[in-house]
């Protein structure tokens, strides 16, 4: 039967499965070339801080430690025990976590991607899937970054509730936006109790928008809400009752709430940047602010409009409850996400606001010509300032790359011109968590570190990694501890300013040094030049010595790799 002489409504039904269709097959095309196209440009180095962090984490987690009460750690538990459970199936190696990285990725690229088909024309989703593309190949230096795995679930949670601005929606929906709210919650505590927030705010403001009566749209909200709350506490429930059936709870509320409230704002402020000729990237920082103005305009506009013609609260117009519903939905995560990077404001540190401002974006330009012709005129200036901004962000990626010669293309090209970085020759040759399956290099000083302390010590025995003076602290070295496959000798090897310069944890500190005696030390120089730029904290001294006394009256230095030294625990007499 041809498709003209098919009823309307199977018609109809024909043409969405045809669309859908064709959405799904773009979308795994979208997939595989973001998997592809990252891999290519993935950083050939490990990360000495940011990544050091996640995987040491996850080394501890797959020996039985618990995060909080054996280890501080300022995040959510989920994505050390993924990468822990990825390590018992797969092996311990930084590629496994690294295709994690890109894995979860291209997952955000494909939501992305998908999610923009049912709003806005083909062209404009794939621009600002491009754009939103650039932004995570620019952040190609922090991989397993907790902010890809959270956006990508305030995405889907989103999408999930958004269909209760035309209609009331099903519990097994609702349900199924808590349960990923909560799972946000497991990587970032703070965000799975915001996105709780902004969720219930949304699920009120629609319900509003469609319902007249104080009381029905408190009933209505109710059994909206109650599902997706249900959701959200039937996915951290569990972990929290383990957690405190093993753990004291003054543990994780140190690391989340004390220090976090008291210090984290004093050691990690940085001020917002400025938009120089070298510096042109930073204007991403203020691109989400000017995205949500004329969002919040379209619709106080819109809402004028409606009241003056009588069409408010009325059930004929769908498309229009259906787009100002993504722009109330995504506006509120644009703008709750953006006090994320608030401390700490960059381009890297605002992604969680960057990702839903391009989604505002990419509607708002698709309904441009029906706007005022100055509020056209700013979306389209938007729209290539957002696109410009992430060309910058991913250019100045691929320049450190080339720079380092640290790029997957650069390591092919290299080779067939059997050209060799600094990294030793026997590097690749050796068995270790940095070379299994794929060989990632280091500098020559981490790399001579590494193959001594494994070559001098067992694998039971425990590690410490710290800094020259520890009365300043910006960060320290994480990575060796997975490299070497040594455990800390202390639960605060994750440094932060304001806590392991502090009296009381490095009193703790020197008690664990003192029990676990670990038989070597190592010392790393290379943050300090970056603590001295930081206008906060971190720059300054805290006068306490305890734990450098400790040091160098228990150990002796014994090799000397540059920015890191290595020192022996002296035998008792």
């Amino acid at each position: 039967m041809k498709t003209q002489n098919l009823p309307v409504t199977e018609y109809a039904a024909s043409e969405r499965e045809t669309t859908y269709r064709k959405t799904l097959r773009d979308a795994v095309i979208v997939f595989g070339l973001s998997f592809l196209l990252l891999f290519v440009g993935m950083y050939r180095r490990a990360g000495v801080y940011d990544e050091g962090l996640a995987l040491t984490a996850a080394m501890r987690v797959a020996a039985g430690q618990i995060p909080h009460r054996d280890f501080y750690a300022n995040y959510g538990p989920a994505e050390f025990y993924i990468l822990a459970g990825l390590f018992k199936v797969f092996g311990q190696s930084l590629l496994v976590e690294r295709l994690y990285d890109l894995f979860v990725k291209a997952l955000l690229m494909m939501s992305i991607y998908t999610f923009l088909r049912f709003y806005c024309r083909r062209s404009i989703a794939i621009w600002v899937s491009v754009a939103a593309f650039l932004w995570l190949y620019g952040l190609g230096f922090v991989p397993v970054t907790v902010m890809i795995p959270v956006s990508l679930l305030s995405l889907i949670a989103s999408a999930l509730i958004l269909p209760i601005f035309l209609h009331p929606i099903s519990i097994k929906r609702t349900l199924a936006a808590g349960a990923v709210a909560g799972l946000g919650g497991l990587f970032r505590y703070d965000i799975g109790l915001a996105l709780l927030g902004i969720q219930a705010c949304v699920i009120a403001i629609a319900i509003c928008l469609r319902m007249k009566g104080a009381t029905n749209r408190l009933m209505a909200f109710w059994s909206a809400f109650w599902p997706y709350l249900f959701g959200f506490v039937i996915i951290v429930l569990p972990p929290a009752l383990f957690y405190l059936s093993v753990a004291p709870v003054h543990d994780i509320v140190h690391d989340i709430v004390i220090y976090p409230t008291q210090y984290y704002h004093r050691g990690r402020n940085l001020p917002f940047p400025g938009i120089t000729r070298k510096g042109l990237d930073n204007i991403a920082v203020y691109l989400p602010i000017a995205i949500l103005g004329i969002a919040g305009y379209v619709l106080a506009v819109g809402r004028s409009r409606a009241q003056s013609d009588g069409t408010l609260n009325t059930e004929d117009k769908p498309d229009e409850q259906n787009w100002r519903g993504f722009l109330i939905s995504f506006g509120l995560l644009a703008f709750v996400m953006y006090f994320k990077g608030w401390v700490r404001m960059s381009p890297g540190q605002v992604f969680l606001s960057t990702i839903p401002s391009l989604l505002l974006l990419a509607v708002l330009f698709q309904r441009r010509l029906s706007f005022p012709r100055p509020v056209s005129i700013s979306i389209v200036w938007l729209m290539w300032l957002s696109i410009i901004a992430s060309v910058l962000f991913g250019l100045r990626e691929t320049r450190l790359l080339y720079v380092q010669h640290a790029s997957m293309p650069g390591k092919m090209l290299l080779s067939s011109r059997r050209v060799t970085l600094d990294t030793p020759a026997t590097w690749c040759n050796i068995r270790s968590p940095l070379t299994a399956g794929f060989c990632f290099s280091s500098d020559d000083d981490h790399i001579r570190a590494i193959e001594f302390i494994r070559d001098h010590t067992r694998p039971d025995q425990k590690l410490y990694v710290g800094l020259p003076r520890h009365d300043r602290i910006y960060a320290n070295d994480n990575l060796l501890y997975f490299a070497t496959e040594r455990l800390p000798a202390t639960k605060w090897s994750h440094f932060d300013p304001d806590l392991q310069n502090s009296y009381p944890i490095q009193v703790e500190m020197v008690h664990e040094l003192e029990a676990n005696a670990p038989p070597y030390v190592v010392l790393d120089s290379e943050f300090d030049a970056y603590a001295m730029l930081e206008p906060n904290d971190a720059s300054k001294s805290t006068g306490v010595t305890l734990l450098d006394d400790y040091i160098h009256s228990k150990y002796r230095q014994v090799e000397d790799f540059g920015e890191l030294s290595v020192w022996q625990r002296v035998p008792a007499p």
